[in-house]
């Protein structure tokens, strides 16, 4: 009898890079006992049924950090596979215009430059996105 493979799980994702008026973006450290813990990531979460990528960008930076976000333009689209799941990191440039970041859904938060971003340990699929910003991509 031939085994048919289960398809993997697939998430849609909204990811924001959020931008200052000092011109540094937002990172958050993720929770050490979560997946991938410890690292950074740039903010976001699942898309939901019947919601627009940017409805989603918007109400998961509210719910994660406590703040509003202008969401902009399109920045890449990355798709990623681990072992057990597929994601589609759908990336969009955001402007902060209105709250004070809060660490709700992460372990801390911090603003940086473009330059400064190499410091921080981020998942494998987030590196793409750190060379898109830097034109690399």
């Amino acid at each position: 009898m031939i085994e048919i493979p289960t398809p993997i799980p697939h998430k849609n994702i909204g990811v924001a890079v959020i931008w200052n008026h000092s011109g540094q973006i937002l990172i958050d450290k993720r929770r050490r006992e979560g997946l991938l813990g410890g690292l950074w990531e740039f903010p976001g979460g699942k898309l939901e049924e019947g919601e627009t990528i940017e409805e989603c960008i918007r109400r998961e930076i509210l719910e994660e950090l406590a703040i509003d976000v202008e969401v902009g333009e399109h920045l890449i689209t990355i798709d990623h596979t681990y072992t057990h799941f597929r994601v589609t990191l759908n990336v969009f440039h955001c402007r902060h215009f209105a709250g004070e970041p809060q660490a709700i859904e992460c372990d801390e938060i911090r603003w940086v430059s473009l330059d400064e971003i190499d410091q921080f340990p981020f998942p494998v699929a987030n590196i793409q996105i750190i060379e898109a910003l830097r034109g690399e991509i």
